[in-house]
């Protein structure tokens, strides 16, 4: 069987979680082959997957908080509705399907692929949260359906941007069903799955605390503090404020910016070590004893799973929704964007010095961390591939 993966690259979520997804299908048999933006395929090349470079829509800057938005598009609709964009994406996805055959496309945040899947007469599945159906699917339905219809797309065609199945990356629990408030959103779908958390790695196969700071390095036992605020610069103006309170905590302390943050935006930034990206982002959450981060949903589950306290600073809704669950849990506090300046170093200090959080962390991981969304993911959606590969014959 051969599956087509097709992610959008901002954040970096969705690239890691499709390339631990494919990984799964090939150890499986399946022939796997992922589309992606070109400064992601290393990401993918590290599972030992193959890939080819899609067109992406540029990066967000990173903007200061004194710095001026950029302006929006003078129509008002989101940057997804590009027409150039649209078209290159349906081209090069559908030049793909042609090429490699594969029985069902799976699609993260691409909001061509199902699209292209099912105008090549291919079977799509979708991976993404329910926080999606609040933002962007309303605006996607709003202004990108109509320009692929403008391309000449059919109106039914169009509107199948979810494909088949829904694949949510989490537990009903977390990420229920009556968060998508649209039933519109849902006609074109066969089956929605709740699979659980799709990780990097497999919770139960991290290696402990101390193993996970002797392969990093780290010497001693003295406090770690991780701090991630996303894969994208959406966060770079709340990262201008913590970084440079970072050499006043009593820990050591390991800053990840992300591709789209050079080193040289944050001169004073004080970490005991500033990364561009890492590999390891799984290894120094389990290594840490604290996780600071904007609360994307993959860096949030990673400490819940993993047992690490976080300290959530969100920038919008649905980062805020992801972090409520490490708070009704007990595995962590969120401190408001705008109270950085004032009660970051504070709440840190406590949060490190508080053991009942520690332990009440790693209770939660017990439970979060033993089930993998990836295997369950790739099972079903090999279920898939095969039933299309009948209905299809031979080849």
């Amino acid at each position: 069987m051969r599956i087509l993966l097709l992610t959008f690259y901002h954040g970096l979520g969705h690239v890691v979680r499709c390339a631990r997804v494919g990984a799964e299908l090939a150890a499986a048999g399946a022939e796997v082959l992922v589309g992606t933006a070109e400064p992601a395929r290393h990401i993918v090349a590290a599972r030992g997957l193959d890939s080819f470079a899609v067109a992406e829509l540029p990066p967000f800057p990173p903007r200061r908080a004194d710095e001026e938005p950029p302006p929006p598009a003078a129509d008002g609709r989101i940057r997804l509705a590009d027409p150039d964009y649209l078209a290159t994406a349906l081209a090069e996805e559908r030049a793909a399907i042609r090429e490699f055959g594969p029985d069902l496309v799976i699609v993260d945040f691409r909001v061509t692929g199902a699209v292209s899947a099912a105008l090549e007469g291919v079977p799509a599945a979708w991976i993404v949260n329910t926080g999606f159906f609040s933002f962007p699917f309303p605006q996607v339905v709003r202004d990108v359906v109509p320009e692929l219809k403008r391309l000449g797309v059919p109106p039914e065609t169009a509107r199948r941007i979810l494909g088949d199945v829904l694949y949510i990356p989490d537990w009903s629990r977390f990420d229920p069903l009556s968060g998508i408030e649209s039933g519109a959103a849902l006609r074109s779908l066969n089956e929605i799955r709740h699979v659980g958390p799709v990780l990097k790695e497999s919770p139960a196969r991290m290696p402990s605390r101390a193993e996970a700071r002797k392969r990093l390095g780290v010497e001693g036992d003295d406090p770690l503090v991780y701090v991630s605020l996303g894969g994208t610069a959406q966060g770079f103006a709340t990262l201008c404020e913590v970084a440079p309170r970072l050499g006043r905590l009593p820990a050591r302390t390991v800053l990840v910016t992300g591709p789209n943050i050079p080193l040289d935006r944050l001169p004073d930034q004080s970490a005991d070590l500033a990364l561009g990206y890492t590999e390891d982002s799984m290894l120094w959450t389990r290594a840490a004893d604290l996780v600071v981060t904007h609360a994307g949903h993959t860096s949030t589950m990673e400490a819940l799973c993993l047992g690490t306290p976080l300290l959530a600073i969100p920038g919008h809704a649905e980062q805020e929704w992801n972090a409520s669950r490490a708070v009704t849990l007990g595995a962590g506090e969120i401190l408001p964007a705008d109270a950085v300046a004032d009660g970051f170093l504070p709440t840190a200090e406590r949060l490190l010095s508080d053991r009942p959080l520690a332990d009440r962390a790693r209770d939660v991981a017990g439970v979060l961390g033993a089930r993998d969304g990836a295997t369950a993911l790739a099972g079903h959606a090999l279920d898939l591939a095969a039933l299309a590969a009948l209905e299809r014959g031979p080849r």
